[in-house]
Protein backbone atom coordinates (compact mmCIF):
# COMPACT_ATOMS: atom_id res chain seq x y z
CA UNK A 1 0.00 0.00 0.00
CA UNK A 2 1.23 3.35 -1.28
CA UNK A 3 0.70 6.34 1.90
CA UNK A 4 0.44 9.97 0.88
CA UNK A 5 0.66 12.18 3.65
CA UNK A 6 0.54 16.03 3.79
CA UNK A 7 2.56 17.97 6.14
CA UNK A 8 4.22 14.38 6.58
CA UNK A 9 7.18 16.41 8.07
CA UNK A 10 5.18 18.09 10.54
CA UNK A 11 4.65 17.06 14.12
CA UNK A 12 1.87 14.98 13.68
CA UNK A 13 2.31 13.70 10.84
CA UNK A 14 6.41 12.48 11.35
CA UNK A 15 4.46 10.47 13.50
CA UNK A 16 1.71 9.04 11.07
CA UNK A 17 4.64 8.22 8.65
CA UNK A 18 6.29 6.20 11.30
CA UNK A 19 3.55 3.94 11.80
CA UNK A 20 3.12 3.44 8.05
CA UNK A 21 6.70 1.92 7.97
CA UNK A 22 6.30 -0.03 10.74
CA UNK A 23 3.86 -1.51 9.06
CA UNK A 24 5.51 -2.14 6.34
CA UNK A 25 3.46 0.35 4.08
CA UNK A 26 5.72 2.54 1.16
CA UNK A 27 5.29 5.97 2.60
CA UNK A 28 5.35 9.76 0.69
CA UNK A 29 5.57 12.61 2.68
CA UNK A 30 4.83 15.90 0.99
CA UNK A 31 6.20 18.80 3.36
CA UNK A 32 7.43 22.57 3.04
CA UNK A 33 9.63 21.34 5.52
CA UNK A 34 13.43 20.28 4.71
CA UNK A 35 11.85 17.06 6.19
CA UNK A 36 14.35 17.38 9.60
CA UNK A 37 11.65 15.67 11.44
CA UNK A 38 11.61 12.84 9.11
CA UNK A 39 15.47 12.48 8.84
CA UNK A 40 15.66 9.30 10.45
CA UNK A 41 13.55 7.82 7.91
CA UNK A 42 15.66 9.28 4.92
CA UNK A 43 17.64 5.67 4.24
CA UNK A 44 14.57 3.88 4.55
CA UNK A 45 13.79 2.07 1.05
CA UNK A 46 10.13 2.37 1.81
CA UNK A 47 10.14 6.38 2.61
CA UNK A 48 10.13 9.63 0.59
CA UNK A 49 10.23 13.00 1.72
CA UNK A 50 8.86 15.68 -1.11
CA UNK A 51 9.45 19.50 -0.07
CA UNK A 52 7.14 20.96 -1.58
CA UNK A 53 3.40 22.76 -1.09
CA UNK A 54 0.20 21.68 -1.17
CA UNK A 55 -1.01 24.46 -3.44
CA UNK A 56 1.56 23.41 -6.03
CA UNK A 57 -1.60 21.97 -8.36
CA UNK A 58 0.39 19.59 -10.63
CA UNK A 59 2.58 18.12 -8.18
CA UNK A 60 -0.31 17.21 -6.05
CA UNK A 61 -2.13 15.96 -8.78
CA UNK A 62 0.27 13.50 -9.47
CA UNK A 63 0.87 12.42 -5.82
CA UNK A 64 -2.33 11.87 -5.13
CA UNK A 65 -2.96 10.31 -8.27
CA UNK A 66 -0.15 7.27 -7.49
CA UNK A 67 -1.50 7.19 -4.01
CA UNK A 68 -3.21 4.09 -1.88
CA UNK A 69 -4.32 6.28 0.90
CA UNK A 70 -4.39 9.74 1.00
CA UNK A 71 -3.71 12.05 4.92
CA UNK A 72 -4.10 15.66 4.36
CA UNK A 73 -2.78 17.12 7.74
CA UNK A 74 -1.02 19.97 5.71
CA UNK A 75 -2.17 23.31 7.99
CA UNK A 76 -1.64 25.96 9.90
CA UNK A 77 -2.68 25.63 13.16
CA UNK A 78 -0.60 28.24 15.43
CA UNK A 79 -3.07 30.91 16.54
CA UNK A 80 -0.91 33.63 16.42
CA UNK A 81 -0.88 33.03 12.82
CA UNK A 82 -4.44 32.57 12.57
CA UNK A 83 -4.86 36.08 14.50
CA UNK A 84 -2.30 38.05 12.72
CA UNK A 85 -2.49 35.95 9.21
CA UNK A 86 -6.24 35.16 8.64
CA UNK A 87 -5.92 35.33 4.79
CA UNK A 88 -2.77 32.64 4.65
CA UNK A 89 -5.04 30.43 7.06
CA UNK A 90 -8.42 30.32 4.91
CA UNK A 91 -5.59 29.88 1.68
CA UNK A 92 -4.20 27.07 3.33
CA UNK A 93 -6.65 25.47 5.32
CA UNK A 94 -9.41 25.98 3.58
CA UNK A 95 -8.71 26.76 0.19
CA UNK A 96 -5.81 24.02 -0.63
CA UNK A 97 -7.93 22.06 1.63
CA UNK A 98 -10.89 21.70 -0.86
CA UNK A 99 -8.76 21.04 -3.88
CA UNK A 100 -7.34 17.61 -1.72
CA UNK A 101 -10.74 16.63 -1.49
CA UNK A 102 -11.41 16.93 -5.14
CA UNK A 103 -8.01 15.24 -6.51
CA UNK A 104 -8.84 12.71 -4.14
CA UNK A 105 -12.62 12.13 -5.23
CA UNK A 106 -11.67 12.63 -8.57
CA UNK A 107 -8.76 9.60 -8.21
CA UNK A 108 -10.89 7.61 -6.06
CA UNK A 109 -8.99 7.52 -3.11
CA UNK A 110 -9.73 7.09 0.30
CA UNK A 111 -8.94 10.59 2.33
CA UNK A 112 -7.73 10.98 6.11
CA UNK A 113 -8.70 14.52 6.79
CA UNK A 114 -7.23 15.91 10.44
CA UNK A 115 -9.76 18.68 11.50
CA UNK A 116 -9.85 20.62 15.00
CA UNK A 117 -11.36 20.84 18.41
CA UNK A 118 -11.82 24.25 16.98
CA UNK A 119 -14.49 23.49 15.33
CA UNK A 120 -16.73 22.94 18.56
CA UNK A 121 -16.41 26.42 18.99
CA UNK A 122 -17.40 27.84 22.69
CA UNK A 123 -20.41 25.27 22.64
CA UNK A 124 -20.80 25.22 26.31
CA UNK A 125 -22.28 21.71 26.45
CA UNK A 126 -19.39 19.24 27.81
CA UNK A 127 -18.04 16.86 26.73
CA UNK A 128 -18.17 17.41 23.12
CA UNK A 129 -19.46 14.52 21.03
CA UNK A 130 -18.97 14.27 17.33
CA UNK A 131 -22.64 15.65 16.64
CA UNK A 132 -22.63 18.52 19.15
CA UNK A 133 -23.03 21.94 17.53
CA UNK A 134 -20.70 24.28 16.30
CA UNK A 135 -21.20 27.36 18.46
CA UNK A 136 -18.93 30.18 16.78
CA UNK A 137 -17.98 34.03 17.60
CA UNK A 138 -18.33 37.16 14.89
CA UNK A 139 -16.79 36.89 11.70
CA UNK A 140 -14.88 39.88 12.54
CA UNK A 141 -13.05 37.44 15.02
CA UNK A 142 -10.15 36.61 13.41
CA UNK A 143 -9.31 33.57 15.39
CA UNK A 144 -12.41 31.59 14.27
CA UNK A 145 -10.97 31.57 10.35
CA UNK A 146 -9.72 28.55 11.43
CA UNK A 147 -12.39 26.85 12.76
CA UNK A 148 -14.34 27.88 10.16
CA UNK A 149 -11.72 26.56 7.47
CA UNK A 150 -11.30 23.38 9.31
CA UNK A 151 -15.15 22.90 9.21
CA UNK A 152 -15.83 24.19 5.53
CA UNK A 153 -13.53 21.10 4.21
CA UNK A 154 -15.52 18.66 6.32
CA UNK A 155 -18.87 19.92 5.26
CA UNK A 156 -17.01 19.34 1.54
CA UNK A 157 -16.22 16.07 2.15
CA UNK A 158 -19.40 15.09 3.20
CA UNK A 159 -21.15 16.36 0.16
CA UNK A 160 -18.59 14.94 -2.14
CA UNK A 161 -19.38 11.50 0.19
CA UNK A 162 -23.40 12.34 -0.71
CA UNK A 163 -22.34 12.47 -4.71
CA UNK A 164 -19.64 10.93 -5.72
CA UNK A 165 -19.40 8.12 -2.92
CA UNK A 166 -15.69 9.30 -1.43
CA UNK A 167 -14.29 7.39 1.44
CA UNK A 168 -13.28 9.09 4.40
CA UNK A 169 -12.58 9.06 7.87
CA UNK A 170 -12.00 12.77 9.78
CA UNK A 171 -10.27 12.91 13.02
CA UNK A 172 -10.84 16.31 15.45
CA UNK A 173 -7.42 16.52 17.13
CA UNK A 174 -7.38 17.55 20.80
CA UNK A 175 -4.39 19.22 21.94
CA UNK A 176 -1.86 16.50 20.61
CA UNK A 177 2.05 17.07 22.45
CA UNK A 178 5.31 15.61 22.45
CA UNK A 179 8.89 15.12 21.24
CA UNK A 180 9.12 17.07 17.61
CA UNK A 181 6.61 19.82 18.72
CA UNK A 182 6.46 22.51 15.97
CA UNK A 183 8.37 25.16 16.77
CA UNK A 184 9.00 25.88 20.95
CA UNK A 185 6.93 29.07 21.59
CA UNK A 186 4.79 28.87 18.82
CA UNK A 187 1.36 29.19 19.38
CA UNK A 188 0.56 25.88 21.22
CA UNK A 189 0.14 25.97 25.04
CA UNK A 190 3.13 23.37 25.85
CA UNK A 191 5.73 24.77 23.51
CA UNK A 192 5.07 28.50 24.85
CA UNK A 193 5.78 27.25 28.39
CA UNK A 194 8.40 24.81 27.42
CA UNK A 195 10.57 27.13 25.82
CA UNK A 196 10.26 29.60 28.57
CA UNK A 197 10.86 26.98 31.06
CA UNK A 198 13.97 25.68 28.87
CA UNK A 199 15.37 29.63 28.58
CA UNK A 200 14.86 29.99 32.67
CA UNK A 201 12.34 32.90 31.61
CA UNK A 202 8.90 33.66 33.66
CA UNK A 203 6.04 31.36 32.53
CA UNK A 204 3.24 33.58 31.61
CA UNK A 205 -0.13 31.56 31.81
CA UNK A 206 -3.32 33.53 30.21
CA UNK A 207 -5.49 34.80 32.08
CA UNK A 208 -6.02 33.08 35.36
CA UNK A 209 -5.34 29.53 34.60
CA UNK A 210 -8.61 28.41 35.17
CA UNK A 211 -9.00 27.10 31.67
CA UNK A 212 -8.98 23.51 31.27
CA UNK A 213 -7.68 21.60 28.36
CA UNK A 214 -7.02 17.75 27.61
CA UNK A 215 -3.23 16.35 26.07
CA UNK A 216 -2.78 14.01 24.45
CA UNK A 217 0.67 12.08 23.95
CA UNK A 218 1.54 12.36 19.93
CA UNK A 219 2.51 8.45 19.97
CA UNK A 220 -0.77 7.24 21.19
CA UNK A 221 -2.89 9.90 18.81
CA UNK A 222 -0.62 9.00 15.98
CA UNK A 223 -1.33 5.10 16.59
CA UNK A 224 -4.96 5.92 16.83
CA UNK A 225 -4.95 7.55 13.29
CA UNK A 226 -3.66 4.97 11.62
CA UNK A 227 -5.68 2.45 13.30
CA UNK A 228 -8.40 3.91 12.63
CA UNK A 229 -7.86 5.13 9.12
CA UNK A 230 -7.37 1.19 8.16
CA UNK A 231 -10.32 -0.15 10.09
CA UNK A 232 -13.44 -0.94 7.87
CA UNK A 233 -15.49 -0.09 11.44
CA UNK A 234 -14.59 3.58 11.09
CA UNK A 235 -14.98 4.49 7.51
CA UNK A 236 -16.64 7.42 6.26
CA UNK A 237 -17.16 9.29 9.80
CA UNK A 238 -16.20 11.69 12.32
CA UNK A 239 -14.00 10.87 15.21
CA UNK A 240 -12.97 12.94 18.45
CA UNK A 241 -9.17 11.85 19.23
CA UNK A 242 -7.59 12.90 22.59
CA UNK A 243 -8.32 11.68 26.28
CA UNK A 244 -11.37 13.12 28.42
CA UNK A 245 -8.54 13.88 31.49
CA UNK A 246 -8.99 17.54 32.08
CA UNK A 247 -5.91 20.02 33.23
CA UNK A 248 -6.04 23.34 33.92
CA UNK A 249 -3.62 25.63 32.31
CA UNK A 250 -2.30 26.78 35.28
CA UNK A 251 -2.40 23.19 36.46
CA UNK A 252 -0.40 21.91 33.17
CA UNK A 253 2.30 24.79 33.93
CA UNK A 254 3.08 23.65 37.35
CA UNK A 255 2.73 20.01 36.48
CA UNK A 256 5.82 20.63 33.43
CA UNK A 257 7.80 22.75 36.51
CA UNK A 258 7.90 20.05 38.69
CA UNK A 259 8.56 16.80 36.00
CA UNK A 260 11.04 19.32 34.53
CA UNK A 261 12.71 20.48 37.89
CA UNK A 262 12.56 24.05 36.48
CA UNK A 263 12.81 27.43 38.25
CA UNK A 264 10.82 29.47 36.64
CA UNK A 265 8.10 31.46 37.93
CA UNK A 266 4.72 31.10 36.93
CA UNK A 267 2.69 34.35 36.49
CA UNK A 268 -0.69 35.32 35.07
CA UNK A 269 -1.03 38.11 32.02
CA UNK A 270 -4.90 39.04 30.51
CA UNK A 271 -4.85 37.27 26.68
CA UNK A 272 -5.22 40.88 25.28
CA UNK A 273 -1.69 41.70 26.04
CA UNK A 274 -0.75 38.52 24.08
CA UNK A 275 -3.26 38.09 21.77
CA UNK A 276 -5.01 41.90 21.29
CA UNK A 277 -9.11 41.98 20.74
CA UNK A 278 -8.94 39.62 18.10
CA UNK A 279 -9.17 36.57 20.38
CA UNK A 280 -11.39 34.83 22.32
CA UNK A 281 -10.20 31.57 24.84
CA UNK A 282 -12.52 28.61 25.52
CA UNK A 283 -12.92 27.85 28.81
CA UNK A 284 -13.33 23.95 28.64
CA UNK A 285 -12.54 21.75 25.82
CA UNK A 286 -13.24 18.39 26.39
CA UNK A 287 -13.58 15.41 23.94
CA UNK A 288 -16.21 12.69 24.18
CA UNK A 289 -13.83 9.64 23.20
CA UNK A 290 -16.86 6.85 23.11
CA UNK A 291 -16.76 6.63 19.47
CA UNK A 292 -13.79 5.73 18.71
CA UNK A 293 -13.04 3.95 21.60
CA UNK A 294 -16.14 1.61 20.33
CA UNK A 295 -15.26 1.40 16.90
CA UNK A 296 -11.93 1.36 16.72
CA UNK A 297 -10.66 -0.05 20.64
CA UNK A 298 -8.65 2.71 20.41
CA UNK A 299 -7.85 4.81 23.41
CA UNK A 300 -4.43 7.59 24.92
CA UNK A 301 -2.67 5.28 27.28
CA UNK A 302 0.17 7.61 28.15
CA UNK A 303 0.02 9.93 31.58
CA UNK A 304 0.79 13.58 31.20
CA UNK A 305 3.57 12.97 33.63
CA UNK A 306 4.58 10.61 31.05
CA UNK A 307 4.29 12.42 28.25
CA UNK A 308 5.87 15.99 29.71
CA UNK A 309 8.95 13.50 30.76
CA UNK A 310 9.62 12.55 27.86
CA UNK A 311 8.73 15.60 25.21
CA UNK A 312 11.12 17.83 28.22
CA UNK A 313 14.03 15.34 27.79
CA UNK A 314 14.01 15.55 23.91
CA UNK A 315 14.28 19.33 23.76
CA UNK A 316 16.56 19.46 26.45
CA UNK A 317 19.03 16.78 24.62
CA UNK A 318 18.09 18.60 21.41
CA UNK A 319 17.67 21.96 21.63
CA UNK A 320 18.97 22.83 18.07
CA UNK A 321 15.29 20.45 17.00
CA UNK A 322 12.89 22.48 17.69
Amino acid sequence: MKILVTGGAGFVGSYVCEEHIRRDHEVVSLDLSDGAKVEHLMNNARFRHIQGSVTEELLIDREIRSADLIYHLAAIADPRVYVEDPLRTIEMDLLAGLRVVDLASRYEKKLIFTSTSEVYGRNPDLPWTEESDRVLGSTSINRWCYATSKAAVEHYIFAQHQRNGLEFVVYRLFNIYGPRLDSLGAGRVIAVFLDRFLSGKPVQVHGDGSQTRTFCYVEDAAKGIVQGSLSPTSANTVMNIGTDIETSVLELAETMKSVGGFSSAIETIPHVEVFGDSYEDIPRRVPDVTRIRELVGWQSKTSLEDGLRETIKYFSNAPEKS
